[in-house]
C-alpha cells in the first residue's frame, strides 16, 4: 500500500482506472449469476414437487391458530384440491393407480378421516420453526400450498446468493460465476429447491452458520444459527457435534463450552420430541424401511436390529448410485487448503453419522454436504492456479 502512495502520479490514475473497471466487471458478473439463479427458481416456483410430508407441514402450521382438527383437515385438504395439479393430487390422494397398496391406503385414510390424518401431525411437528414460518407465510394471502413452495423456492435463491459469496472469497469473480452456477444446477440441489419440505430453508439456515463460523470466523452468530437450524431439521445435531468439536480442536473454545453446547444440541432435539408427542425412533425406521403406516398411532412400531443392518446394506447401493462419491472426490481436494480443511472434516462427518443413524439416502438431506464440497473444491482449485497479481499494472511498475 505504501509503494501505491509512493507511486508517480499517472501510475496512480491508471491503477484507478483499472479498479473502477474492474468493479464494474464484478458488478456485471453478479447482476448476471443473479439474473440466472433466478431464472431457475422461477421455473423451479412453477414445476415444484409436491411431497406428501408437504401436507403434514400444512396441518402442523394450522394448529398455530386453530385447534378443532376437523376443520384443519378440511382446510388443507381444500387447499390441495384447489392448488395441486390434477396427476400430483391424484398422488396426494392416494388415487394414483400403480402404487403401493400400505401407501394408497394410508393416504386415502388420511385425506377420508380427520382423525387418521391427526395420527400423523406428530410426526412432522419436530420441525417447529418450520411449521411456524410456513404459517408466516400463509398469512401474506398465498395460503399454505404456495407458501411451501416460496419458502423451498426462496431458500434456494438465497443459498446460491451466498455459495457465491463464500467462494469469492476465495477464487476471481468468472470462476465463482462459473462454479456457482453449476452446483446451483446440479441436481442435488435442485431438488432443494423443488421439494415442499423444510429442507431448503434448513439448508439456508446450517451453511449460513458454517460460512460465519469457518469462513468469517465469527464464532457466536455462527453457533447462534446452528443450534436454529436443529429447530428446522432436527437431524442437524448431527451437525452441530462435529462442528463444535471442531471448533474445540482449532482452540476457538474451551472444553467444557463445547460440552455445554453439545448438552444444549442434543437436549433441544429432546425436547423437540418430547413436546411433539414424537412416536421414537423404531417409528422412523419402520417409515423409512419397511412401510407407509396406516394408523401410527395405534401401533407399536417393530424395527429389529437385523432389519437396520439389512436397511444399511441397501442404503450403501443407493449411496453408490448417487451423486456422494463425485462430490467426495471434489471436496477432498479441497483438503490441501487448511482453513478448508475443517469445512471439508466436518462436512464428511455429518454424512456419516447421518447414515449411520438414518441408513437411507435422500439427496435433499445431503444438500449441505454438496455445498460444502463444492466450497472446498473452488478453494483448492484457485490455490492450485497459483497466486496472482492484483494488477498488470502494479506488476510492471514493482
Amino acid at each position: 500500500m505504501q509503494e501505491v502512495r509512493n507511486a508517480p502520479p499517472a501510475y496512480r490514475r491508471r491503477l484507478s482506472r483499472w479498479e473502477g473497471r474492474r468493479s464494474v466487471a464484478t458488478g456485471a458478473i453478479f447482476f448476471l449469476y443473479v439474473l440466472m439463479l433466478g431464472g431457475v427458481s422461477i421455473r423451479l416456483y412453477r414445476k415444484p414437487v409436491y411431497s406428501m410430508d408437504s401436507i403434514q407441514y400444512m396441518g402442523n402450521a394450522l394448529l398455530m391458530e386453530e385447534t378443532d382438527m376437523v376443520q384443519i383437515h378440511r382446510r388443507v385438504y381444500a387447499e390441495v384440491r384447489r392448488w395441486v395439479p390434477k396427476v400430483e393430487r391424484e398422488g396426494l390422494l392416494g388415487e394414483s393407480p400403480g402404487a403401493p397398496g400400505d401407501q394408497t391406503k394410508s393416504r386415502q385414510g388420511r385425506a377420508a378421516s380427520a382423525s387418521r390424518f391427526a395420527e400423523f401431525l406428530p410426526l412432522f411437528a419436530i420441525r417447529p420453526l418450520y411449521n411456524q414460518t410456513l404459517w408466516l407465510a400463509s398469512k401474506s394471502g398465498l395460503g399454505l400450498v404456495r407458501s411451501g413452495i416460496l419458502i423451498s423456492v426462496g431458500s434456494y435463491f438465497l443459498i446460491g446468493i451466498l455459495l457465491f459469496f463464500w467462494i469469492g472469497q476465495h477464487t476471481s469473480r468468472v470462476f465463482t460465476f462459473a462454479v456457482s452456477i453449476l452446483l446451483m444446477i446440479s441436481p442435488p440441489l435442485v431438488i432443494l429447491g423443488r421439494e415442499t419440505t423444510p429442507d431448503a430453508l434448513a439448508t439456508l439456515i446450517a451453511f449460513a452458520a458454517l460460512y460465519l463460523i469457518f469462513e468469517k470466523r465469527r464464532f457466536a452468530p455462527g453457533v447462534a444459527l446452528l443450534l436454529a437450524s436443529i429447530f428446522f431439521r432436527t437431524d442437524f445435531v448431527v451437525l452441530a457435534g462435529p462442528t463444535i468439536l471442531a471448533c474445540w480442536w482449532e482452540r476457538r473454545i474451551d472444553l467444557w463450552k463445547a460440552g455445554v453446547l453439545a448438552v444444549v444440541a442434543v437436549a433441544s432435539v429432546l425436547c423437540i420430541n418430547h413436546f411433539a408427542g414424537d412416536y421414537g425412533i423404531r417409528m422412523l425406521y419402520y417409515r423409512a424401511f419397511v412401510t407407509t403406516p396406516i394408523a401410527p398411532g395405534e401401533m407399536v412400531a417393530r424395527f429389529s436390529f437385523r432389519d437396520y443392518v439389512s436397511a444399511f446394506r441397501a442404503g450403501i447401493t443407493l449411496v453408490a448410485n448417487s451423486f456422494f462419491l463425485p462430490f467426495l472426490l471434489l471436496g477432498t481436494i479441497g483438503a490441501i487448503s487448511g482453513r478448508i480443511r475443517v469445512l471439508f472434516a466436518v462436512a464428511v462427518a455429518y454424512v456419516c453419522l447421518h447414515f449411520l443413524i438414518l441408513p437411507s439416502w435422500e439427496e435433499r438431506y445431503f444438500g449441505l454436504f454438496y455445498l460444502s464440497m463444492g466450497v472446498c473444491a473452488a478453494a483448492a482449485a484457485e490455490r492450485l492456479r497459483g497466486t496472482q497479481a492484483i494488477c498488470p499494472e502494479a506488476a510492471e511498475w514493482g
